[in-house]
Protein backbone atom coordinates (compact mmCIF):
# COMPACT_ATOMS: atom_id res chain seq x y z
CA UNK A 1 0.00 0.00 0.00
CA UNK A 2 1.04 3.55 -0.97
CA UNK A 3 1.02 6.73 1.59
CA UNK A 4 -0.83 8.19 -1.12
CA UNK A 5 -4.07 6.19 -0.49
CA UNK A 6 -3.89 6.99 3.40
CA UNK A 7 -2.70 10.75 4.02
CA UNK A 8 -4.66 13.52 4.88
CA UNK A 9 -4.36 16.03 1.73
CA UNK A 10 -6.25 18.86 3.34
CA UNK A 11 -3.76 20.19 5.91
CA UNK A 12 -3.92 22.57 7.96
CA UNK A 13 -0.32 25.29 7.53
CA UNK A 14 0.73 28.23 8.66
CA UNK A 15 3.43 30.49 7.28
CA UNK A 16 7.09 30.83 9.21
CA UNK A 17 6.32 34.95 9.66
CA UNK A 18 2.86 33.43 11.68
CA UNK A 19 2.97 33.87 15.10
CA UNK A 20 3.83 31.26 17.94
CA UNK A 21 -0.02 32.14 19.68
CA UNK A 22 -1.46 31.95 16.40
CA UNK A 23 -0.13 28.25 15.69
CA UNK A 24 -0.91 27.29 18.97
CA UNK A 25 -4.50 28.64 18.30
CA UNK A 26 -4.86 26.88 15.85
CA UNK A 27 -3.84 23.61 17.11
CA UNK A 28 -6.19 23.66 19.69
CA UNK A 29 -9.26 25.31 17.37
CA UNK A 30 -8.65 21.73 14.97
CA UNK A 31 -7.66 19.58 17.62
CA UNK A 32 -4.35 18.49 16.07
CA UNK A 33 -0.80 17.89 17.36
CA UNK A 34 1.27 19.66 14.65
CA UNK A 35 1.17 22.27 11.65
CA UNK A 36 3.70 21.79 8.62
CA UNK A 37 5.24 25.34 7.83
CA UNK A 38 4.71 26.36 4.08
CA UNK A 39 6.05 29.35 2.09
CA UNK A 40 3.77 31.06 -0.19
CA UNK A 41 4.30 28.32 -3.11
CA UNK A 42 2.98 25.64 -0.29
CA UNK A 43 6.77 24.76 -0.02
CA UNK A 44 7.20 22.78 3.41
CA UNK A 45 10.21 24.82 5.19
CA UNK A 46 9.11 23.65 8.36
CA UNK A 47 7.00 21.55 11.25
CA UNK A 48 5.96 22.53 14.27
CA UNK A 49 3.91 20.77 17.00
CA UNK A 50 3.14 20.78 20.73
CA UNK A 51 6.73 19.86 21.72
CA UNK A 52 8.04 22.99 20.27
CA UNK A 53 5.23 24.83 21.83
CA UNK A 54 5.61 23.44 24.92
CA UNK A 55 9.35 23.68 24.72
CA UNK A 56 8.97 27.48 23.82
CA UNK A 57 6.34 27.89 26.54
CA UNK A 58 9.44 26.49 29.10
CA UNK A 59 11.37 29.54 28.30
CA UNK A 60 8.71 32.18 28.98
CA UNK A 61 8.69 34.66 31.38
CA UNK A 62 5.53 36.59 32.71
CA UNK A 63 7.04 39.91 32.01
CA UNK A 64 7.71 38.88 28.33
CA UNK A 65 5.07 36.40 28.06
CA UNK A 66 2.86 38.64 25.44
CA UNK A 67 6.49 39.49 22.87
CA UNK A 68 7.55 35.32 23.25
CA UNK A 69 4.03 34.25 22.31
CA UNK A 70 4.26 37.05 19.20
CA UNK A 71 7.54 35.69 18.31
CA UNK A 72 7.43 34.36 14.64
CA UNK A 73 6.89 30.17 13.96
CA UNK A 74 10.38 30.17 12.19
CA UNK A 75 12.31 30.88 15.89
CA UNK A 76 11.12 27.65 17.24
CA UNK A 77 10.03 25.28 13.96
CA UNK A 78 11.53 22.23 13.27
CA UNK A 79 13.32 23.21 9.77
CA UNK A 80 14.63 20.51 8.35
CA UNK A 81 11.51 17.98 9.08
CA UNK A 82 11.95 14.33 7.95
CA UNK A 83 9.45 13.53 4.77
CA UNK A 84 8.49 11.36 2.69
CA UNK A 85 7.43 11.37 -0.71
CA UNK A 86 3.37 9.80 -2.18
CA UNK A 87 4.19 6.84 -3.96
CA UNK A 88 6.76 5.20 -1.13
CA UNK A 89 5.25 2.58 0.69
CA UNK A 90 3.59 2.56 4.46
CA UNK A 91 6.25 0.03 5.21
CA UNK A 92 9.09 2.61 3.84
CA UNK A 93 7.31 5.50 6.59
CA UNK A 94 7.13 2.97 9.41
CA UNK A 95 10.47 2.46 10.04
CA UNK A 96 11.00 6.20 9.52
CA UNK A 97 8.36 6.52 12.55
CA UNK A 98 9.95 3.52 14.17
CA UNK A 99 13.78 4.93 13.19
CA UNK A 100 13.17 8.44 14.46
CA UNK A 101 10.90 8.14 16.65
CA UNK A 102 8.04 10.32 15.03
CA UNK A 103 4.72 11.21 15.62
CA UNK A 104 4.40 12.83 12.09
CA UNK A 105 5.34 12.84 8.89
CA UNK A 106 5.15 15.58 6.04
CA UNK A 107 4.43 14.11 2.54
CA UNK A 108 5.86 16.26 -0.27
CA UNK A 109 6.58 16.38 -3.74
CA UNK A 110 9.20 17.83 -4.69
CA UNK A 111 9.33 20.70 -1.79
CA UNK A 112 5.64 20.64 -1.96
CA UNK A 113 3.86 19.89 0.78
CA UNK A 114 0.81 17.37 -0.88
CA UNK A 115 -0.24 15.34 2.44
CA UNK A 116 0.84 14.68 6.20
CA UNK A 117 0.37 11.10 7.78
CA UNK A 118 0.22 10.90 11.99
CA UNK A 119 0.77 7.73 13.78
CA UNK A 120 -2.12 7.37 14.13
CA UNK A 121 -2.61 7.34 10.49
CA UNK A 122 0.20 4.43 10.14
CA UNK A 123 -1.45 1.96 13.43
CA UNK A 124 -5.28 2.39 12.03
CA UNK A 125 -3.73 1.62 8.68
CA UNK A 126 -2.04 -1.76 9.60
CA UNK A 127 -5.14 -2.47 11.86
CA UNK A 128 -7.22 -2.54 8.97
CA UNK A 129 -4.93 -4.83 7.14
CA UNK A 130 -4.42 -7.30 9.50
CA UNK A 131 -8.29 -7.88 8.93
CA UNK A 132 -8.35 -7.43 12.69
CA UNK A 133 -11.80 -5.32 12.61
CA UNK A 134 -13.72 -7.66 10.92
CA UNK A 135 -15.47 -11.09 12.68
CA UNK A 136 -12.61 -13.23 11.99
CA UNK A 137 -10.42 -15.42 13.91
CA UNK A 138 -6.47 -15.52 13.72
CA UNK A 139 -4.55 -19.12 13.82
CA UNK A 140 -1.15 -19.30 14.55
CA UNK A 141 1.54 -22.39 13.30
CA UNK A 142 5.19 -22.86 13.60
CA UNK A 143 5.99 -23.67 10.11
CA UNK A 144 9.90 -24.87 8.55
CA UNK A 145 11.11 -21.85 6.56
CA UNK A 146 11.07 -23.71 3.34
CA UNK A 147 10.10 -23.32 0.08
CA UNK A 148 6.40 -24.37 -0.64
CA UNK A 149 4.83 -24.32 2.69
CA UNK A 150 2.33 -21.78 3.20
CA UNK A 151 1.03 -22.39 -0.10
CA UNK A 152 0.19 -25.73 1.65
CA UNK A 153 -1.61 -24.49 4.10
CA UNK A 154 -3.27 -22.07 1.79
CA UNK A 155 -4.84 -24.83 -0.49
CA UNK A 156 -5.64 -26.61 2.82
CA UNK A 157 -7.65 -23.51 4.17
CA UNK A 158 -9.03 -23.32 0.59
CA UNK A 159 -10.61 -26.86 0.52
CA UNK A 160 -12.62 -25.42 4.08
CA UNK A 161 -13.95 -22.45 1.98
CA UNK A 162 -13.01 -20.12 4.69
CA UNK A 163 -11.92 -17.08 3.28
CA UNK A 164 -8.34 -15.90 4.42
CA UNK A 165 -8.39 -12.12 5.00
CA UNK A 166 -5.01 -11.89 6.48
CA UNK A 167 -1.26 -13.66 6.63
CA UNK A 168 1.40 -12.65 8.65
CA UNK A 169 4.48 -14.33 8.70
CA UNK A 170 6.66 -14.13 11.86
CA UNK A 171 10.54 -14.81 12.70
CA UNK A 172 11.64 -16.65 15.36
CA UNK A 173 15.22 -17.35 17.01
CA UNK A 174 15.75 -20.41 15.30
CA UNK A 175 16.26 -19.00 11.42
CA UNK A 176 14.84 -22.66 10.00
CA UNK A 177 11.35 -21.76 12.08
CA UNK A 178 8.66 -19.25 11.11
CA UNK A 179 5.26 -18.78 12.86
CA UNK A 180 2.48 -18.26 10.37
CA UNK A 181 -0.64 -16.22 11.33
CA UNK A 182 -3.70 -16.54 9.32
CA UNK A 183 -6.49 -14.50 9.94
CA UNK A 184 -9.58 -16.57 8.95
CA UNK A 185 -13.53 -15.16 7.98
CA UNK A 186 -15.29 -17.16 10.83
CA UNK A 187 -15.81 -17.03 14.51
CA UNK A 188 -15.38 -20.93 14.90
CA UNK A 189 -11.72 -21.89 13.67
CA UNK A 190 -11.83 -25.32 15.24
CA UNK A 191 -12.61 -27.38 11.82
CA UNK A 192 -9.61 -25.81 10.02
CA UNK A 193 -7.52 -26.42 13.27
CA UNK A 194 -8.41 -30.05 13.47
CA UNK A 195 -7.49 -30.48 9.60
CA UNK A 196 -4.51 -28.74 10.08
CA UNK A 197 -3.18 -30.90 12.78
CA UNK A 198 -4.57 -33.94 10.79
CA UNK A 199 -2.34 -33.20 7.99
CA UNK A 200 1.02 -32.63 10.99
CA UNK A 201 0.71 -28.84 11.36
CA UNK A 202 1.68 -27.61 14.73
CA UNK A 203 -0.95 -25.12 15.48
CA UNK A 204 0.25 -23.05 18.66
CA UNK A 205 -3.46 -21.44 19.13
CA UNK A 206 -5.85 -20.19 19.74
CA UNK A 207 -6.64 -23.05 22.23
CA UNK A 208 -9.97 -24.62 21.37
CA UNK A 209 -9.72 -27.55 24.02
CA UNK A 210 -10.97 -24.97 26.86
Amino acid sequence: MLIEQIMKTKCITIQPTNSIAHAAELMQRHEIRHIPVTNARHELVGLIGLKELQSASSVFHPDTLHVDQQNSVSSIMQQTPITAHPLDFIEDAAILFYEHRLSCLPIVRGRRLVGLMTETDLLRTFVQLTGALEPSSQIEVRVENTAGTLAKIANLLAKTNINILNVLVYPTPDPYVRIVAFRVQTMNPIRIIEKLRKEGFDVLGPDVSR
